[in-house]
């Protein structure tokens, strides 16, 4: 098992201009799976909790706080396509810090750069109301994030520019 290393290509305000740039980057992938997909998103208090739940209510909750039942909370909810995604998420995003990630999936080999496909390492993340892929701070912005293998720099600037963007920022380490 590896960790990502993830890239920003990225960040803005319109919430449509990220998911338009994400779809933009699957159809770039070798292949991936439209269900390989997960939203995730914290509450910190209950009304929060409620209108995510409320937006979707088949996702699951896992309580961090001190008792079994206290916030903040976790939610993750597994989606079955890029529309239930997207839709899923601007309800979201108007709510908290969240981002959906698509992890099953694969990157086109670029023999130019004598680099193969990737698997193991390829994924895809919008984040919403945040700079980072874990969401700590806030930000009035969205980022979308290239995740490859550490040290694949060429690939994540490659991809990016396959949809006329470049990398934003410096990297950050994945999962």
């Amino acid at each position: 098992m590896g960790i990502t290393e993830a890239w920003p290509v990225l960040r803005t305000t319109d919430l449509a201009e990220a998911l338009t740039l994400a779809e933009g980057l699957l159809s770039v992938a070798f292949s991936y799976r439209p269900s390989g997909c997960y939203l995730e998103a914290w509450a910190s208090d209950d009304d929060e909790l409620r209108r995510l739940t409320e937006a979707s209510p088949g996702a699951d909750v896992r309580w961090r706080g001190e008792g079994s039942a206290s916030l903040p909370a976790e939610l993750t909810w597994g989606v079955a396509n890029l529309s239930q995604g997207s839709e899923a998420l601007r309800a979201w995003a108007d709510i908290t810090r969240c981002y959906i990630l698509w992890h099953d999936m694969k990157w086109p080999a670029v023999p130019e750069l004598g680099l193969g496909e990737e698997y193991k390492y390829a994924e895809l993340q919008v984040v919403c109301n945040s700079h980072t892929i874990h969401c700590v701070e806030w930000a009035p912005e969205h980022t979308v994030f290239i995740h490859a293998r550490p040290g694949h720099d060429e690939r994540a600037a490659w991809l990016a520019a396959q949809v006329g963007a470049q990398v934003v920022g410096p990297s950050e380490e994945g999962w």
